[in-house]
């Protein structure tokens, strides 16, 4: 028999699969589930490894179209496509990982945490890294799956490893200092709203919160009474005033109202300098903070009491 005709006597025995959802007990309900849970890890698993496979033979330029834009059309939601690509183009480098996967015993979302864990712990390190570190990392990840941790978890504790890879690498890149993995999404909802997340560096995550504090600080009511508003309403209000001060602006930010954003530095070397919302950033980010005209780097002694204000 075929793969394809295998595939499609399995879809046809899961098709004809009867659930008797009124007699079954919970112990039964909870290892159909467990049963459904790994074939779905599986399929998924499955889908991942052929869309390489399309990729490989071009099946999707040849008709004009990349392979995520296949994947849409054939009815993948795009989140969906997006995850398989990433899993398909790292399966080959990350093979513990991937014999997990065949055993349907990870989900692909948890594979794609995984996924991209190791590639963010790789972009902290100047060197590529090596098949060692690379095992290590994976091998942690994996730990934390089968602990228990979502999907979320083990992107964060990638992070943390990241962050190690860099302080132990000369030249290595905190996630906290890199630019290049600021990401902002915006997806239009179903009633006509629009849903925004960011993802930004220390220095860009400072400005963008000096901003909201600013704009976004509780306003007396007409009458006199406290600001009635939520924290964020508050803040979606700064927003929209922080964009309205932007088109007006041009590009002359000489012509908007300018936030505040310090700079700390404790005049005790060992002591690292902190940004008022984002916290304690690295020498190197310091350095250049310290340089810039729109931000006020404020000198400290070890109680924090100001002595001098550095001119950029």
């Amino acid at each position: 028999m075929s793969s394809t005709a295998s595939l499609i006597a399995i879809g046809d025995a899961l098709s004809a699969v009867h659930l008797d959802h009124e007699s079954m007990s919970g112990q039964s309900a909870f290892e159909e589930m467990r049963a459904l849970y790994e074939i779905r890890n599986l399929i998924d698993h499955h889908a991942a490894q052929l869309t390489g496979t399309l990729d490989r033979l071009r099946v999707a330029k040849d008709h004009g179209r990349t392979t995520r834009e296949l994947l849409i059309v054939m009815g993948f939601a795009p989140s969906v496509a997006h995850r398989y690509i990433r899993i398909a183009g790292a399966l080959a480098l990350l093979p513990t990982l991937s014999a997990h996967a065949v055993d349907g015993v990870i989900s692909s979302e948890h594979t794609d945490a995984l996924v991209r864990g190791i590639e963010h712990i790789g972009k902290r390190s100047p060197e590529p890294i090596d098949d060692a570190v690379r095992l290590s990392c994976v091998t942690d990840l994996l730990g934390q799956h089968f602990s228990g941790a979502t999907p979320a978890e083990i992107s964060d504790r990638a992070r943390s490893l990241g962050n190690q890879r860099a302080d132990d690498t000369p030249g290595g890149l905190p996630a906290a200092d890199d630019r290049t993995i600021n990401t902002l999404t915006k997806n239009k909802t179903t009633d006509g709203r629009l849903h925004v997340e960011a993802d930004l560096d220390a220095e860009v995550g400072e400005k963008f919160q000096a901003a909201m504090e600013h704009y976004g600080k509780p306003r007396p009511e007409p009458d006199g009474s406290p600001d009635a508003r939520s924290t964020e309403r508050r803040l979606a209000d700064a927003l929209d005033t922080l964009l309205d001060v932007a088109a007006g602006g041009g590009n002359d930010l000489s012509v908007a109202p300018r936030t505040h954003v310090l700079l700390t530095i404790p005049s005790d070397a060992p002591s690292p300098a902190s940004l008022e919302y984002m916290g304690s950033v690295t020498r190197a980010t310091m350095n250049r903070l310290a340089c810039d005209p729109t931000i006020t780097p404020l000198l400290v002694d070890g109680e924090t009491v100001p002595l001098d204000v550095i001119a950029a």
